[in-house]
């Protein structure tokens, strides 16, 4: 099976042979989004996908409206957004413009979803694409869980072992390890 990084290759480059073979048929937007600027909104229907071509964005999260944690930072050439397209039509994380300026190629969902039905080739690597992505994210909270384990219980060797998982994930993900030590250091609360 193919790792993450050559899967987002393959699907990049396809991604660009069929906005140039299908130039006709879909439409596609260009365009430049400033510091700061959200790109896609958690919860929000999917109508689109994005092809960050320059500049980098946050993947971000919010549990009951709080701060956003953020789950990854990318960089460009990523493709965004096609897992809320696939999957029940909301997006799942909001996407957030870091730094300078991006530069993106927005393409309508529904026109993404037509020219798919002519490239094979392409829906089996958005599918592989996104199952590597659920894939990954399932291993992630298999971490979390592990740490929360091994701090309730004691566990300093598979506490060590979880945070250092985690800790390769960077952002929230790694002050996530940071907190679950620090739990594990605090006296049990009593019930």
């Amino acid at each position: 099976m193919w790792g993450i990084e050559t899967q987002r290759t393959m699907v990049r480059e396809r991604m660009k042979l069929l906005l140039a073979a299908h130039d006709s048929d879909i439409v596609t937007e260009t365009f430049t989004a400033e510091a700061g600027e959200l790109l896609l909104r958690q919860g929000e229907p999917a109508k689109r996908v994005l092809l960050l071509t320059a500049g980098s964005v946050a993947i971000q999260i919010r549990q009951n409206d709080e701060t956003p944690h953020t789950l990854a930072v990318v960089e460009a050439e990523e493709l965004l957004g096609e897992m809320g397209l696939f999957g029940n039509g909301l997006h799942s994380a909001d996407v957030r413009v870091l730094g300078g300026p991006a530069t993106l190629v927005a393409v309508a969902g529904d026109h993404l979803l037509q020219a798919m039905l002519f490239d094979t080739d392409l829906s089996i690597e958005l599918l592989r694409l996104s199952s590597q992505r659920c894939l990954q994210g399932n291993e992630l909270v298999g971490h979390l869980l592990d740490g929360i384990q091994a701090a309730a219980s004691g566990d300093h060797s598979l506490l060590a072992q979880s945070c250092s998982a985690l800790r390769q994930h960077r952002h929230s993900i790694a002050e996530a390890a940071d907190q679950l030590e620090a739990l594990q250091q605090s006296p049990p609360i009593s019930p």
